[in-house]
């Protein structure tokens, strides 16, 4: 018996849909060959993975020393703007992740300004000779000997430039003046009846939520060095109507996050006072913003969101749709999270467990060290953490990286296991409380095993955290909770453009004035023409 199959088969060169027309062991050939072309492309989406997550790693690593240079130039130019009567507190963030004292590396001295081309940034050259033009000795004429380089570096203090703009109406020379229609210039400006310009809301906005610089030392800086004055309040408008001007990109970051082709989120958290709560809040004490990271696998997005409360009802609403797995730490709005969605994943941070047995350790007597269980349970989670460095090393793909996972770690999760439920350790003691700890989130500390694209510790998210937790050492706390939302919107679109080495204020002000004119998808911080375009020399 002879069977006639029709596929339907979308041909992308041609965009056109067409019938083929085979019988059964045709239809079979073709399957069989689809599949081995589906296993290819799969493996090839795997490697270009890996690839990102190298580029990725790289560039975090690179951007980690940057950031530490940064941070403390701001602080100190942040000095600056604030009084002598003020202080700000040191910032000390120093989480310890592994055990014992590693051997320090010594990174070759690097030459002075040795980053720095210096010779693209000339403005102007200028020749320096001997005062005589003959010889005293002969009096002949001198010549070129020799030559020697050297550069300086002037400051110039930032200048406005102020347009003078004259809207007219116009009408009609020959109506009859009591049908004439006046005509009115239609406003282009995304700050109507302001002086507000893109650039100078870039300049605003990148030493306010870049630089962490509070609205009141910003208006006084203004005042001093661009002799202009703008209040505070001014300053907060300007910004929350920036927020808004900006919250398709923001709103378009957050789609992408949450499909993410990893199927993994960071997730982390930190508090946030708010100086004038409404009076019918007025007992609450701290309100929280919420921080969501992709993988290195994935386009580098960081969405910091504002909340009042930690219900998650509020909190992750937008994650209730979410399928794929969340990493995280103990925060239980997560657990409820995943009883309402079944196909989220969560995948506690060991490095959380692991740092209460490194705080034990760190307070015990030399002598009392060796017999210690926190050492031995420390020592287990310590081959589990080389065996994903090694993984990393060996530049494995991420399917490889789950089969030597599946091989490797059951035997020692079940050292870890033992030494965590079959002791019994003393009541309220230090151990026994990190014990707990680790039993409580024992069952989601394993999720990784089903994914190589899962890291083991949501270091990720916390370094996501950093920067907010810095900014706020300076402004301590926000003014309302509509402020606090338009300054996490801001901050997650400036931060993911930091995390994708793009030059912050120049992307601000090339949004700005494309906003209306170009589509979301080509002004996003991680937009490969933005990348490219504004990417930091």
């Amino acid at each position: 018996m002879r069977f006639t199959i029709y596929i339907n088969i979308y041909s992308k060169s041609s965009k056109m849909c067409y019938t083929k027309h085979m019988n059964l062991n045709q239809a079979l050939k073709e399957i069989e060959h689809l599949k081995k072309v589906n296993i290819k492309l799969l493996k090839e989406n795997e490697k270009n993975h890996r690839l990102i997550f190298k580029l990725n790693t790289k560039l975090n690593l690179i951007l980690s020393d940057k950031e530490i240079l940064t941070e403390k130039y701001n602080i100190e130019r942040i000095k600056t703007f604030i009084p002598k009567s003020e202080s700000i507190s040191a910032v000390i963030i120093n989480e310890v992740e592994t055990l014992g004292k590693e051997k320090k590396i010594r990174k070759k001295k690097r030459k002075n300004f040795e980053s720095f081309d210096f010779e693209r940034h000339v403005s102007e050259t200028r020749y320096e000779k001997p005062e005589i033009d003959t010889c005293p000795t002969c009096k002949g004429e001198l010549s070129i000997a020799s030559e020697k380089v050297r550069y300086v570096v002037e400051s110039i203090p930032a200048t406005l430039k102020v347009t003078k703009i004259i809207k007219q109406s116009c009408k009609c020379k020959n109506c009859n003046p009591k049908d004439n229609q006046i005509y009115y210039p239609l406003s282009t400006s995304l700050f109507p009846g302001s002086v507000m310009t893109h650039s100078f809301a870039s300049y605003i906005c990148y030493h306010k939520y870049e630089l962490g610089i509070p609205f009141e030392h910003l208006s006084r800086h203004l005042k001093e060095t661009l002799k202009i004055e703008v209040s505070k309040q001014n300053l907060a408008l300007y910004m929350a109507k920036m927020a808004s001007i900006l919250t398709p990109i923001y709103k378009q970051m957050k789609d992408d996050l949450l499909n993410n082709q990893a199927k993994v989120i960071h997730a982390d958290e930190t508090t946030l006072s708010i100086s004038k709560r409404p009076l019918s809040d007025q007992m609450r004490k701290k309100s929280y913003v919420y921080v969501y990271t992709s993988s290195y696998y994935d386009q580098q997005i960081a969405i910091y969101d504002f909340h009042e409360s930690r219900a998650v009802d509020q909190t992750a609403r937008w994650l209730k749709a979410y399928e794929g797995v969340i990493v995280c730490d103990d925060y239980a709005g997560y657990t409820k999270l995943k009883r309402e969605n079944d196909k989220i994943k969560l995948q506690r941070c060991f490095a959380h467990a692991r740092r209460r047995f490194v705080d034990i350790l760190k307070a015990l007597p030399q002598d009392k060290k060796k017999e210690s269980y926190a050492v031995k349970i420390l020592d287990v989670m310590g081959k589990l953490f080389h065996e994903e460095a090694t993984y990393k090393r060996q530049n494995l793909l991420p399917s490889e990286i789950l089969t030597k996972r599946q091989q490797d770690h059951p035997k020692i999760l079940k050292e870890l296991e033992d030494l965590i439920f079959k002791h019994d350790y003393k009541t309220n003691s230090a151990i026994e409380k990190a014990v707990s700890y680790t039993k409580k989130v024992w069952p989601e500390l394993t999720t990784y095993l089903t994914s190589g694209y899962v890291e083991i510790t949501n270091n990720i998210a916390e370094r996501a955290v950093r920067p907010f937790v810095i900014n706020r050492k300076v402004f301590m706390t926000s003014g309302s909770y509509d402020g606090a939302r338009y300054t996490t919107k801001l901050f997650s679109i400036i931060r993911t453009a930091r995390i994708n080495d793009v030059n912050v204020s120049k992307y601000l002000e090339y949004v700005l004035d494309n906003i209306n004119k170009k589509e979301i998808k080509d002004l996003l911080p991680y937009s490969p023409s933005v990348i490219n375009m504004l990417k930091n020399n």
